[in-house]
């Protein structure tokens, strides 16, 4: 039993995460459901004293001596939750008048929630802004029942999953793919309980939702009715209707009737009015509404179940790993050390690569969600930088890691790049500030960079034949796969749950799991041993001499440009055109999240089948090529269909699914089997030189697929040039390659 637990302790741990993510997904769903419904509600019930204000201000009032400003915004305060206080500031942030008796005072942000609504002049300039604090205790207060549900039902289950396991498990001696099934059926069953606990959370915070709004309607309502003013000679009353079903997406109907024809139930809800003729106001719950947020729930534990899984299968490996780790073979130069280092390339790479793009393309939407420049630069292009700095710092980087790399030792380098990673993942979650951000994402490249360079010396020094070697670049190419299809996936999940920055706080602490991970799995004192060795072999003179001379090579600028380029180039696709796509077409955060799933699963999966079906087939790297650079042209050209938009992204980030599975490991083929690259350089160098290649390109796609994002033109002139370049490799294809 023991041992059985022992083996499966990170499938344990990994299902306790994920159970965890289920709960926190659930709630948060919830919770901005109920904050939304209550910032919708303080919003209508502020329009009223924001359109009183504003008819002053027309006829010559100024904020600055608006005579009984308290006095107007005691009585907005009467329809406001209890414990909201209001407060008008102008446009330099002074208070001018507050309904709490301080005129400045202190409020925790954490207990306090805020709604601000901007105040116009007679010429449409902001004057002022209306600022109104509300508690967020008893909203929380009125989830916990559900909370406490989910979490017991949720440990329930679980438990229950890891004893039937262990139970059958032992008797008929499970392996870990079984094991892995059984807690992933857990966690399916996980979801369906929190989905009937939360559906009736969803329904009561919109009833009570509609049941506030009925109250300030039919209050607004009445308060004209008392005038002695019938019901048909009130002006604009649908008008005012159809704005409050409009500011409120939880109300789907809102109209007056007689009292006989109408009967509330609980989903409609009826307050009598002042009106001599028995009319009343009827208001009712759009349910299609929480049908809507109901299934996303489900689409999004869907994700993240799959996500699970993923996780759960490139885990599978880590127990074997750790096994020999603690054996007396580890850091011997067997065959048997060889496989595990090829084990641990693509766990140590799907790692680094989940937490690196985890984050990497929503610095650019937090960015644009501020709408925030950086100096003289628009929010737009200081949002492709962000993506572009950290690139470039890779690039730049890479140049010098081959150098440090010979200095200093290659656990050392790699702690160092981790830890500058980690903090600059997490000093970009704490930050509010575009510079800040951007200045952290190219710290964050020079550690990348860092990462990537110790990768190439594990890969280039951890074999000790040619199949070995092929095996530790199949695997760094799985891994990096992986890492994509998780890292995009896991970065829409908790964008769309815990806000766009929190993706920095969890990829920072990945890496610190990456970290531990590294520095206890690779035999660094083996690499060591064979890189001392083999350095007198390797060194040919000066690096960047070397360099230089390849590209006297016009074979190399040719792979260069119509392989190297166009491959990376595709890559970005999914990290920089996609994402914004669907952030500017209004699209929920699912579809961003399904669209990284179905990238990295045919990546993955489908990709890796594909390419060894295309070998056998084909058996022409350079026509593989062709045929990924002319898929990339119709990614581009799909996206623009105007039928089925969601249809269209998900299809498209599909066919960069394929790019990222077959292209990535034609073109690193391609590259590395140059002969004129092959003459002057060593395996860890022309890995280096690919990435830099990769890194350049990488920063300048964001500008250019920003410019797609915005223009048709733009859109199509680029795949047009992608079929270009597919066409200029016919000829060599026909000699199979690139001589």
């Amino acid at each position: 039993m023991k041992i059985f637990f022992r083996k499966n302790l990170v499938l344990f741990l990994i299902a306790l995460i994920s159970a965890a993510g289920f709960c926190a997904l659930s709630y948060l769903t919830v919770l901005r459901f109920s904050v939304e419904s209550e910032e919708q509600y303080i919003t209508t019930c502020n329009a009223g004293v924001i359109d009183e204000i504003e008819v002053s201000l027309t006829f010559g009032k100024r904020l600055s001596n608006y005579y009984g400003l308290s006095q107007v915004l005691s009585r907005a305060r009467e329809y406001l939750p209890e414990g909201a206080i209001l407060t008008m500031a102008d446009v330099d942030g002074g208070v001018l008048a507050a309904t709490k008796e301080e005129g400045h005072f202190a409020l925790s942000l954490s207990d306090y929630g805020v709604v601000t609504q901007s105040v116009r002049d007679e010429k449409g300039k902001t004057a002022g802004v209306l600022t109104t604090y509300y508690e967020k205790q008893p909203i929380t207060d009125g989830l916990m029942p559900a909370v406490i549900k989910s979490i017991i039902g949720s440990l329930a289950v679980l438990a229950a999953a890891i004893l039937a396991a262990a139970a059958v498990g032992v008797k008929r001696r499970f392996d870990s793919s079984s094991v892995a099934v059984v807690l992933m059926a857990a966690i399916i069953l996980q979801g369906a309980i929190l989905v009937i606990i939360y559906a009736g959370a969803f329904e009561n915070v919109a009833q009570q939702g509609v049941k506030s709004v009925a109250s300030y309607v039919s209050a607004s309502v009445n308060s004209v009715l008392d005038k002695d003013v019938h019901v048909d000679e009130i002006a604009d009353l649908d008008a005012f209707f159809s704005k409050v079903r409009d500011e409120n997406a939880f109300i789907e109907e809102i109209h007056l009737a007689k009292a006989k024809d109408e009967v509330a139930d609980e989903n409609t809800y009826v307050e009598e009015t002042t009106a001599t003729d028995n009319t009343v106001l009827v208001l009712s719950v759009s349910e299609e509404k929480i049908r809507q947020l109901v299934i996303s729930m489900i689409l999004m534990f869907a994700a993240t179940s799959f996500l699970s899984v993923i996780v759960m299968k490139e885990s599978l490996t880590l127990f074997d790993m750790i096994t020999f780790r603690m054996g007396t073979s580890f850091n011997t130069a067997t065959d048997e050390q060889f496989e595990e280092i090829a084990k641990a390339i693509r766990y140590g790479n799907f790692l680094a690569l989940t937490f690196d793009y985890m984050c990497l393309s929503f610095s650019a939407l937090q960015i644009k969600e501020w709408n925030e420049g950086f100096f003289s630069i628009s929010p737009v292009m200081a949002a492709a930088l962000s993506i572009s700095i950290c690139q470039l710092a890779d690039l730049f980087g890479m140049f010098a890691m081959p150098s440090i790399g010979k200095r200093i030792r290659g656990e050392h380098l790699m702690a160092v790049s981790a830890v500058t990673v980690i903090v600059s993942n997490v000093s970009c979650f704490l930050t509010h500030s575009v510079g800040a951000i951007i200045i952290m994402r190219f710290f964050a490249g020079v550690g990348t960079a860092g990462i990537k360079q110790v990768r190439n010396m594990v890969i280039a020094q951890g074999y000790s034949n040619e199949s070995q070697r092929n095996q530790n670049l199949a695997a760094s190419n799985n891994g990096v796969i992986g890492g994509l299809l998780c890292g995009m996936g896991l970065g829409g999940v908790v964008a769309g749950s815990f806000g766009y920055q929190a993706t920095f706080l969890v990829a920072g602490v990945g890496h610190v799991l990456y970290l531990i991970f590294e520095a206890w799995c690779i035999p660094w004192e083996l690499l060591s041993k064979r890189k001392a060795g083999t350095l007198a072999d390797e060194e040919k003179g000066n690096l960047l001499v070397r360099i230089l001379s390849i590209f006297r090579s016009v074979s190399v600028w040719r792979t260069i440009g119509l392989v190297v380029v166009p491959q990376y180039f595709l890559l970005m696709i999914i990290v920089c055109l996609i994402p914004g796509r669907i952030q500017s077409e209004g699209m929920s955060g699912v579809v961003l999240t399904y669209a990284n799933l179905l990238n990295g699963v045919i990546g993955l999966y489908v990709g890796e089948r594909l390419y060894r079906l295309l070998q056998r087939f084909i058996k022409n790297d350079l026509r593989i090529q062709i045929i990924m650079v002319i898929t990339g042209a119709a990614t581009l050209f799909v996206m623009d269909i105007p039928v089925f938009p969601v249809v269209m992204i998900l299809l498209a980030a599909s066919l960069s699914g394929i790019i990222d599975g077959v292209g990535s490991p034609v073109s690193t083929d391609i590259f590395m089997g140059n002969a004129y690259v092959m003459r002057y350089l060593n395996d860890t160098e022309i890995l280096m030189l690919y990435s830099v290649i990769g890194s350049a390109v990488m920063a300048a796609a964001p500008f250019l697929l920003e410019l797609c994002e915005k223009s048709i033109p733009w859109m199509y002139g680029t795949g047009i040039i992608l079929l270009a370049c597919a066409l200029l490799l016919m000829p060599e294809a026909r000699n199979r390659k690139i001589q």
